[in-house]
């Protein structure tokens, strides 16, 4: 996979901007969408559903459609193989982690992730190579 989609779903403007900022380094070409609230993630989602992003960064604190709802409303729809869901939150209340992770995402990385961290769990979803320097 030469490049990748990936929807970002923040309501933050600085936590947008400061994860915006480590995808841009990351070692892959990226096409980064944002939403700032899970309505629009999810009409999104309902609206191009032939051109999924081959990933969805997903904060839990969202305004009219929280993050856990939404992605209840995803996992309705699709598998965590076709939609996978990477959770970007503040939040380490293990109750969360709990219900994600029953959901079906595809990791849970604290904000701002971490590059290196970022990049694992990609890696680990994603068939990705390199982006020529």
């Amino acid at each position: 996979m030469d490049k990748f989609s990936l929807l970002l779903v923040e309501d933050n403007e600085d936590d947008r901007f400061l994860t915006t900022r480590i995808i841009k380094k990351l070692p892959f070409a990226v096409d980064l969408e944002i939403c700032k609230n899970g309505d629009d993630a999810f009409k999104r989602i309902l609206t191009n559903s032939l051109e999924l992003p081959a990933l969805i960064l997903l904060d839990l604190q969202l305004p009219k459609m929280g993050g856990i709802d939404l992605l209840a409303k995803i996992r309705g729809t699709y598998t965590a193989k076709e939609l996978p869901v990477i959770i970007l939150s503040s939040s380490d209340n293990p109750g969360d982690i709990a219900l994600c992770k029953e959901l079906g995402i595809s990791g849970y990385l604290s904000k701002p992730p971490e590059l290196q961290a970022l990049l694992t769990h990609l890696q680990m979803v994603l068939p990705l190579s390199p982006t020529p320097q």
